[in-house]
Formats: structure tokens, C-alpha cells, sequence
């Protein structure tokens, strides 16, 4: 006759307290397995919870941390001038980067980049250095601005330089090698969007380039970040196959006008841009607004669409420029942070309640992502045991991978083996994603169990 399985829901809150306490409430909520009993069986409530997951959801653009943020933030986005970042030749200003890390470092946060060398908010006539045109670089003087805030800022003269010029190429090149030297690989550097090109490096200009050199301007940022990864703009359809096929992320700026929205995926503009539908399944998709909240309803544009449009379009990471929302707006924007990127659920969990020293516990679990993306960091699936005092006494990482957990359903089956020596008695057993070798950032489930440090208390193990 087959034993019968339990099927328990263990629905304790999450804690900061010690695993010890941990263990106590777990089993008082699931109560104890017995030896008439040697299968456990527990349910999980998923919960609506915000995180700041690395490499996901919502992403601040202030350079320091806000008193009351809108979201918890994983990234903040900074944008400068090259003429600010190399203010004489050779000489750099790494503070204007150096210091937002600094600045957002407690808080857990990364930092992505865009250097920008045409940017018609600038305060003066320069955005690219000015010993760059007393060198000889041509350029191209424009006007931009006025009374839409999208157009820029003050209406007055400034200067973009010619990009197929080659002192240009040369001087900027050697600029994006310096920056490479400095932050490729670099742990509190989440992105760097390939900018360098068009009005604030949004690849759109009226003095467009040859495509061989837009190209060639991907490859200076090809050769400079080898291990950081790097989002390529969207308006450059042609480019954007380029860069896409050598293994870069997207962006759109400008979510909110429906022109960008039809020209999008599929569309006649990026027709021969096959891949793009199937680039977040590999690298981060990442969305800003066209404008603030005000702004796209004073259009008539509608912001539900927006918000759909992104999550429809697996977005990984979300530029905070969306300005005041009123109440009747925030649940469709919370579910927008929610779900951007991956969000891992543990449904269900099947084991033995009782194991022998030095053979192994075998684990069945329900796994779903409930978010629109995909993991892009090498987090590892780990199970623990934790004896009575909240101390770990074995972990082990199974080898099913989370970053190949797209939206939907996954079952895992693994075995936690246990060594001989492992003394006799009642376990803990606890289930987290462990970080990348050097991070300490946790990634939390959307699940309601108790939590220590990212591990989640999910069952109880009698040793034999």
C-alpha cells in the first residue's frame, strides 16, 4: 500500500530575524513530519511584493538616492557629456561616474551608463569636447528646443560633431578604450547603452552618417566592454541588426507615442531586423517613457497602452521619467514594476520527511516566472539544510539553470546529498538563489515563506 503524502501550506511571513526563530515558525505553521509520514508536500502563496532585484525593474535617473522613492530601484541611469568626462585630452573626470557609485552603493544599486556627445540639453554650445574642434573635427551647428520639453532644452546654438570624420572617430574611440580600462566588468556597472551617435545618443540626427561608420562606432564599444553588457538604440534599424547579431541588448526611448508603438517589432522599419522579437530571451530590453504622465495624457496619448506595450515587449528595466501619477494610475505602473524582467515564484515542494546521513534527499519542485523576462545574471538554484540554531550544515547548488526560466511553468527535480559525518536530528531546509561569484545581492521570490538573507525556510528534514 502506498504511503500517504501530506500536503501542507506553509504561509508564514517573511522575517529578518535568525534562522533559529525561522525554523520555530516554519514549524508551527506546517507542523512536523513523523515517520508515518515519510512524504511532505507544501504550497506557497505568491505574493505581490516589490523588489529590487540586480538588473531589473525600475531604474532611478537621480544621481543620488531619493528621501521617498516612487519603487525599491536595482539600477540608477546617468547620462553625461563627453566634454565633461574628458574636459583636455587624455585628462578624465571618472568623478561624474565614480560618485553616483559611491552615492547608490549602499542602497544596493548599480549604475548604467551613456556617454553622449550631441545633447541638445546642454548648458552651453559643447557636448563633445571643445579641444576636439580646435583640433579640426568638423561639425554641424544646430538649433533644438523651446517650449516642448522633449525637444531639448534653452533654444541656442550648439554643435554636433561630423561622425564620419576621422579625428572624431580617432579621438572618441580612444576616449571609449580609457572608459573600458576603467569600468569593463566592472561589479557596480549594471549596462552601458551604445550612445556616442545622433542627438543626446539616441542614434537620430539630421546629419546622418554612413552606415560602415555607425557600424564601426559599435565596434569602438565592442572592443572596449567585453564583459559589461551593452544596449544598442533602436531608432537605427540598420545598425540595430548589426549590433544585435554581435550580441547587445535594446532600448526604446520614447514608450507613450503611438508612432513608436507602431513602429515596432514586425513593423516595415525594422523588417529585416529578424532577431529583434527574440532578443530579450538572451539580453536586457530596456523602455523610457516618451514623457512624464502629464505630458503623454496632455497628447492624448494613453498610458495603459504604454505600460502594456512595455510589459508585451518583455521589458527588463524601466527609466523612472514618468513624472507625478495620480492614485487611479499607480496600479497599473505597480503592476509595470512588478513584472518587468523575471519574478520567480516556488509553488510547490515534494520531498521525504526523513533522510539517512550520507545518502541524499531527493526534491521536486514547481517553479514558475511570473514576470515578462528573464534572468540575465548567473544566479544559481541552491538547497540548504540549517540545523535548530539557524546554522547551515550543507548547500548545494542543482544544476538546472534560472536564467533559461522564460514566463511560465517550471519543474525541477534534484537531489541534496548528505554526507556521512551530518549528525542525527530535525533540519531546516531552505531554498534560495545563491549570486554570482563576487555579488551579495539576493534575489527575493515572490513568495510567501520565511526569508533570511534570500533564503527561504520551506520544509523540515529529519536526519537518521
Amino acid at each position: 500500500m502506498t504511503p500517504p503524502t501530506t500536503h501542507r501550506t506553509l504561509s508564514t511571513a517573511g522575517s529578518t530575524r535568525g534562522l533559529g526563530w525561522i525554523l520555530a515558525a516554519a514549524l508551527t505553521a506546517a507542523g512536523a513530519a513523523t515517520g508515518e509520514e515519510p512524504m511532505v508536500r507544501r504550497q506557497f502563496r505568491e505574493v505581490d511584493t516589490l523588489f529590487a532585484n540586480p538588473g531589473q525593474g525600475w531604474m532611478s535617473q537621480s544621481r543620488r538616492p531619493p528621501a521617498a522613492p516612487r519603487f525599491p530601484y536595482s539600477v540608477v541611469y546617468v547620462r553625461f557629456n563627453w566634454a565633461d568626462a574628458e574636459p583636455e585630452e587624455g585628462r578624465f573626470n571618472w568623478a561624474l561616474i565614480d560618485d553616483v557609485i559611491a552615492a547608490w552603493r549602499p542602497r544596493g544599486a548599480t549604475v548604467a551608463l551613456r556617454v553622449m556627445t550631441c545633447n541638445a540639453h546642454s548648458a552651453g554650445y559643447y557636448t563633445s569636447p571643445r579641444w576636439l574642434f580646435d583640433a579640426g573635427c568638423r561639425g554641424h551647428e544646430y538649433l533644438r528646443g523651446g517650449d516642448d520639453p522633449t525637444s531639448g532644452g534653452r533654444r541656442i546654438p550648439r554643435i554636433e560633431p561630423d561622425y564620419a570624420d576621422p579625428l572624431y572617430l580617432e579621438k572618441h574611440g580612444a576616449f571609449l578604450q580609457a572608459l573600458g580600462v576603467r569600468y569593463d566588468g566592472h561589479p557596480d556597472i549594471e549596462f552601458l547603452d551604445i550612445g556616442s551617435y545622433g542627438i543626446w545618443g539616441e542614434w537620430h540626427t539630421p546629419n546622418p552618417a554612413p552606415v560602415e561608420v555607425r557600424q564601426h562606432i559599435v565596434d569602438l564599444y565592442l572592443r572596449a566592454f567585453r564583459r559589461t553588457p551593452l544596449v544598442f538604440m533602436s531608432d537605427d534599424a540598420p545598425v540595430l541588426k548589426y549590433a544585435l547579431a554581435r550580441g547587445t541588448g535594446f532600448r526604446r526611448d520614447g514608450v507613450g507615442s503611438p508612432w513608436h508603438e507602431q513602429n515596432w517589432v514586425g513593423s516595415k522599419k525594422y523588417a529585416e531586423v529578424t532577431e529583434m522579437a527574440e532578443t530579450w530571451k538572451r539580453a536586457p530590453i530596456v523602455f523610457e517613457w516618451f514623457g512624464d504622465y502629464d505630458y503623454l495624457t496632455a497628447k492624448g496619448w494613453s498610458f495603459d497602452a504604454a505600460v502594456d506595450f512595455m510589459l508585451r515587449n518583455h521589458v527588463t528595466l524601466i527609466n523612472d521619467n514618468i513624472g507625478r501619477v495620480p492614485p487611479e494610475a499607480m496600479p497599473a505602473l505597480e503592476r509595470l514594476a512588478r513584472r518587468a524582467g523575471a519574478r520567480f515564484v516556488l509553488r510547490e515542494i515534494a520531498h521525504p520527511a526523513t533522510a539517512r546521513a550520507g545518502g541524499t534527499l531527493p526534491v521536486e519542485m514547481q517553479w514558475a516566472n511570473v514576470g515578462v523576462g528573464r534572468l540575465h545574471r548567473a544566479y544559481r538554484l541552491c538547497l540548504s539544510l540549517a540545523d535548530t540554531a539557524g546554522q547551515t550544515a550543507i548547500a548545494e547548488d542543482l544544476p538546472d539553470d534560472p536564467r533559461q526560466w522564460l514566463p511560465g511553468e517550471h519543474v525541477v527535480r534534484g537531489t541534496l546529498r548528505l554526507p556521512a559525518g551530518l549528525a542525527r536530528g530535525r533540519y531546516l531546509l531552505t531554498v534560495g538563489l545563491a549570486p554570482p561569484p563576487g555579488e551579495n545581492r539576493p534575489f527575493r521570490l515572490a513568495m510567501e515563506a520565511p526569508e533570511k538573507d534570500g533564503r527561504y525556510a520551506v520544509g523540515e528534514v529529519i536526519v537518521e
